[in-house]
């Protein structure tokens, strides 16, 4: 489904049109590779968090 999705965002842009919800999500992935980082490390540091309990309980 995604890469469908992609397809079509790529094929034809028009169809899908630019949403106002997805301005906020624009504005947090602006492409610079720090913003990748942050955002690699904020999903480690949830994974990590979601994890501990059940490395620390077991």
């Amino acid at each position: 489904m995604a890469v469908g999705l992609a397809a079509l965002a790529v094929t034809r842009p028009k169809l899908l049109g630019e949403q106002r919800w997805t301005e906020p999500l624009r504005h947090l992935q602006s492409g610079y590779i720090g913003d990748y980082v942050a955002w690699l490390l904020a999903g480690a540091t949830l994974l990590g968090a979601l994890a501990l309990p059940g490395v620390l309980g077991g």
